[in-house]
């Protein structure tokens, strides 16, 4: 017997199925800058193709455009609409400036496509939020890092590397598990228990130090318990967050991003258990009916505090992408494929 506490929600998912198609993210949206009376040209549309292909890919090393050979009279077959975008940014002085940019979205069918008929991975909008802490060393002496300068370059390259970056407060409970030395030596342990108050999926650190003649960058994050880092010099602190950046998107495309032909495709059984009310109910459905790769679902049975569904999926693996997730865990796979998870 099903019990009480289900029967409503079970009732109402059964006169209305979850089907239908996720809608595009911004992974497929991309940018690049304009002249004030410069016109809309093709080399431009290529730019703002490969930004999404490099997104999509985690290629960083070259030119995804190039590498398939798209000519820029292919491109107006993917894309969906187009805009200029005046914005306001801060140079490093911190005195406002305009630039316009062309902003292209493409269509994520034909964009995908065109990655599996040219056997690309693709990685999907299921990505973890990186808790990234920086400490910066200059004339100023050391300290976390605030500069808005800095802040919305990085936040205009996370958007560019379709990367969810948060910067923790800074605060008394923050101060309490994380100090400066800790950032210094990347001791990413000390910045584990952060992903809780976040909500964040990793941990990376950047150390920014100045010299007489360069800045030095050591980057330093931990991907399913693998630590890794990168050491680089550059003229300008924006050339090691972006460098650092990209080096972060190609790892974490190279562990998530799947080839079309490695894809789940058909029906999954799940069973997910530790579900004892509603609330926990209704979280469980919105995370798994709005996966990416799953078109619809449906509740199969409810039974104590477990309830098993259906998927139909189409798209991607199910268990790395579940793998991401701070509302389940895997707990194993049975013969005939039913994946068993629990409520964290």
């Amino acid at each position: 017997m099903k019990p009480t506490i289900f029967a409503p929600l079970l009732a109402v998912l059964a006169a209305l199925t979850l089907h239908g198609q996720v809608l595009a993210s911004d992974l497929y949206v991309g940018e690049t800058r304009l002249n004030d009376e410069q016109l809309v040209t093709q080399a431009a549309m290529l730019e703002a193709l490969d930004q999404v292909l490099v997104r999509l890919t985690g290629m960083v090393e070259v030119s995804p455009v190039a590498l398939i050979g798209i000519r820029a009279a292919d491109v107006n077959a993917l894309v969906e609409s187009q805009q200029r975008v005046r914005l306001e940014r801060l140079d490093e002085e911190g005195e406002r400036t305009t630039e316009v940019r062309l902003r292209v979205d493409f269509y994520p069918p034909s964009v995908d496509r065109l990655l599996q008929q040219h056997e690309l991975p693709r990685w999907g909008r299921e990505r973890p939020a990186i808790l990234l802490w920086i400490a910066e060393d200059d004339e100023d002496g050391v300290r976390l890092s605030a500069d808005p300068f800095l802040e919305q370059h990085l936040a205009h390259q996370a958007r560019r590397f379709g990367l969810d970056v948060i910067r923790p407060l800074g605060d008394a409970l923050d101060m309490a598990e994380v100090d400066l030395a800790d950032i210094r030596g990347g001791f990413l342990d000390a910045a584990e228990n952060g992903l809780r108050r976040y909500r964040a999926g990793m941990v990376a650190m950047l150390d920014l130090r100045e010299t007489d003649e360069y800045w030095s960058g050591r980057w330093f994050w931990r991907l399913e318990g693998r630590d890794s880092g990168l050491s680089l010099s550059a003229e300008s602190r924006p050339e090691i967050i972006e460098a650092g950046l990209a080096a972060l998107l190609s790892a974490l495309a190279g562990r998530y991003g799947v080839i079309a032909d490695d894809l789940d495709h058909g029906t999954r059984r799940v069973v997910v258990d530790g579900i004892v009310d509603p609330v926990q109910y209704a979280e469980v459905l919105a995370y798994l009916g709005g996966l990416s790769m799953v078109d619809g679902l449906d509740v199969v049975r409810a039974r104590d505090r477990q309830i098993e569904f259906e998927l139909h999926v189409s798209g991607g693996r199910l268990e790395d992408v579940i793998a991401l997730s701070r509302l389940l865990i895997i707990d194993r796979q049975d013969f005939d494929g039913t994946l068993r998870l629990r409520l964290q």
